[in-house]
């Protein structure tokens, strides 16, 4: 029997049980629409994730102190400040850039309008360490900061939030009850690992200092981070070792006490990242694999209901010449025909599927035709696999026993 006429059998024998046919290729559709998914939004979260660290910089560096909560190590905390700072741009010659930063949740008010949100004091120099973009208006300055200027930088979150379609250049918000002028707002960034990347606001260090409470600064020149850009050409490695041992060296840190204080680079969030993201697609390849066995154990069930329904025509079948490889390639094709009908409708759910979780994400959509293809053969895979044993069945029977039975 060639192919064609074993495809126009199962397309027949499918149509005269259209509905129980379409219940039973459920699992199918789901297991595979949810393959496509998790593929298209793994990689579209990766392609974001490559882009927005791109335009970061691999060469940045970032120091912190770490609450260390082993009671053994925890001595006296360990407190960068700006003595730090510059330490760091006497001693290091090989940093290009180097900022300061802290940082506190607020309420930012315009009119009627308030929204909570987290304030970054920084350097004017922020802006070359981390290249950061803007979509409207300009960055804060060194006089600026030194003046302790009542200027913002608007995170794209927050200006939606509080001017919606409005440009909010030189209007005036209120940051804890301190009015300040906007001046910029930065370009877009998205989220990575579920967390906005734009519903923050950006003012000098100093104006924050002087205006706004942080409850986790106990010292007006304490820091909670201090952001370096490394020296084009020079070898970040080796930079990102002399920093901490400065660091190490002027909190007079030995031994056990070395985890107080991290010195870490966008590769290290690169590594976490990916790592996340690969937990993720395991899960969620776990949970398609589920559905897909859930829907080939149906299919199994059906073909065998199936074989017993059609017995005295699977022995008329053999009486006038038939086969066993015949009857067990029919109904073998009946439920490979099944699942690839089920297959190709969950590629196409998965492709919407995939469209609508990168919009709502914000990231690229992505269908790589790897994903497809390994889709596709596994709806493959599940008929051959859960349809063989009621083919074998059926393909198993003799003439006499299968005319006979009721």
């Amino acid at each position: 029997m060639t192919f064609q006429a074993l495809f126009r059998e199962a397309i027949t024998a499918l149509r005269l049980n259209l509905l129980r046919s379409a219940l039973t290729a459920i699992g199918v559709i789901i297991g595979v629409s949810g393959l496509v998914v998790m593929g298209s939004a793994t990689a579209g979260a990766n392609k974001l994730i490559e882009r927005q660290i791109a335009d970061l910089g691999t060469d940045v560096l970032i120091a912190r102190a770490v609450k260390v909560e082993n009671a053994l190590r925890r001595g006296a905390a360990v407190m960068l400040t700006d003595q730090d700072t510059n330490a760091i741009r006497e001693l290091l010659p090989n940093i290009q850039f180097l900022a300061r930063e802290i940082f506190s949740n607020v309420t930012v008010v315009v009119g009627n309008t308030s929204w909570i949100t987290q304030y970054w004091g920084v350097d004017a120099s922020y802006a070359d360490v981390f290249n950061v973009k803007l979509s409207e208006g300009r960055f804060f300055d060194d006089a600026e900061v030194r003046s302790n200027a009542k200027v913002v930088v608007l995170g794209a979150t927050v200006t939606r939030k509080l001017f919606g379609a409005l440009s909010p250049l030189d209007q005036t918000i209120r940051i804890g009850g301190v009015p300040v002028r906007v001046i910029g707002v930065r370009a877009k960034r998205g989220s990575i690992g579920g967390e906005d990347q734009d519903n923050f606001i950006i003012l000098p260090i100093t104006t924050a200092r002087a205006h706004l409470p942080n409850s986790e600064m106990s010292n007006p020149r304490q820091l909670s981070l201090i952001d370096a850009k490394v020296l084009p050409g020079a070898d970040r490695d080796k930079v990102k070792r002399d920093l901490l041992a400065l660091l190490r060296e002027r909190k007079h840190l030995q031994g056990s006490q070395e985890d107080k204080l991290d010195v870490s680079d966008l590769t290290q969030f690169i590594q976490m990242m990916n790592a996340t993201q690969s937990t993720l697609t395991w899960l969620l390849s776990a949970t398609a694999a589920i559905s897909l066995l859930v829907g080939g154990v149906g299919i199994m069930n059906i073909m065998l209901v199936s074989v017993t329904e059609r017995t005295q025509e699977i022995g008329l079948r053999i009486a006038i010449g038939a086969r066993k490889r015949d009857i067990l390639m029919q109904f073998l094709a009946e439920s490979v025909t099944l699942c690839v009908l089920a297959g190709v409708l969950g590629l196409v759910l998965g492709v919407a599927g995939s469209a609508v979780v990168a919009h709502a994400s914000e990231w690229p959509l992505i269908i790589r035709p790897s994903s497809v293809a390994v889709a596709f053969l596994v709806s493959v895979g599940v008929g051959v696999l859960f349809g063989y044993l009621p083919a074998q069945r059926a393909a198993a029977m003799t003439p006499i026993d299968a005319l006979r039975r009721e």
